[in-house]
């Protein structure tokens, strides 16, 4: 009973992850009605660990559910998408701004590492290295925020960092905000390496209040799409 129960929600956090990740690209797109048939059939699974994922979905917001309808993927209002990159905004401003004062060198260093790396990814181009350059972006910002040594910080901030928003948002950035994307890093160890508190809160509010414009960009660009 126990390996049944263990397989269930195994299977169950596959298919969580994998509809996530499709809403994240955007092959899932805001409005689209989800199909527990047509889902398992796509993941090779049986219907009940994607109701389950979807109940899990749909009690962190990202699904609404509907009597005889099914789920259908959240559509962010702007007024969303201002509460969750202000909560950013402010907690991650503050997150650079601690991490100025307990940083190490072998963290610096892979900070500026995974810059590189982000580079070379956003050059390949293509679904694989936009991919790619997504992880390392939030590989960059859990390394900042594991930087703090706050634990109360980072249970805050992880579930906001992997809201299918954010991570959609990056996997659509146009060659603009890739670049500005890894200026803003780049300003950022700057600011980390001089132990400038200040700087390093006012570049990572910067950072986030421009992912929040390509939020709503894409939104503008996605209404012809959908009309």
């Amino acid at each position: 009973m126990t390996d049944g129960r263990g397989a269930e929600s195994s299977a169950a956090q596959r298919a969580y992850a994998e509809i996530a990740e499709r809403m994240a690209s955007g092959e899932l797109r805001p409005g689209v009605w989800l199909r527990e048939e047509s889902l398992a059939a796509s993941m090779g699974i049986s219907r009940t660990p994607v109701r389950e994922a979807l109940r899990k979905l749909n009690s962190e917001g990202l699904v609404r559910t509907e009597r005889y309808r099914g789920a259908q993927v959240v559509d962010w209002s702007p007024e969303q998408v201002a509460e969750i990159y202000g909560l950013r905004a402010v907690i991650e401003g503050y997150v650079a701004a601690v991490a100025t004062q307990n940083i190490t060198e072998d963290t610096l260093r892979a900070l500026e590492a995974n810059l590189v790396e982000f580079e070379t990814a956003t050059a390949e181009g293509g679904a694989a290295g936009r991919q790619r350059a997504a992880a390392l972006n939030n590989d960059f910002h859990k390394m900042l925020l594991e930087a703090t040594g706050n634990s109360s910080l980072m249970h805050l901030l992880t579930g906001v960092l992997g809201l299918p928003l954010v991570h959609r948002t990056f996997l659509r950035y146009t060659e603009r905000d890739l670049a500005r994307s890894a200026e803003h890093h780049r300003e950022l160890i700057e600011a980390l390496r001089r132990r400038d508190a200040i700087s390093a809160e006012m570049i990572m509010k910067v950072h986030i209040r421009a992912a929040q414009q390509a939020v709503l960009e894409q939104q503008e660009r996605d209404v012809p799409a959908d009309g």
